[in-house]
């Protein structure tokens, strides 16, 4: 339903790749950060989550392959070392130590 939308709005995989939505995601996160506390948040959010899912299908993949890598990439980040989050900036991001 949403790839029948996008093609058809935005135009198809074999003109238009996944750059595209990928540029508008790091708008619509910004969006979706400034809207933390307002009734507004979940919408951004859903506007997030249809970029990611428009520049899957955009880059020949299938939904289901996306959230097969997010459970390969949550096992991956178990194994990872993560530093303390006690004591960080509450609005800041906490990224795995790297080497």
């Amino acid at each position: 339903m949403q790839q029948a939308w996008s093609e058809k709005t935005f135009g198809p995989n074999d003109v238009r790749g996944p750059i595209g939505p990928l540029k508008h995601l790091e708008k619509e996160a910004k969006e979706a950060q400034d809207a933390v506390g307002s009734d507004e948040l979940l919408e951004e959010l859903a506007d997030c989550l249809f970029l990611i899912v428009d520049a899957t299908w955009r880059s020949g993949f299938w939904t289901t392959d996306l959230l097969n890598a997010a459970v390969a990439k949550l096992d991956k980040n178990k194994d990872r070392e993560w530093p303390s989050w006690e004591g960080a900036d509450p609005n800041g991001a906490v990224e795995h130590v790297r080497e």
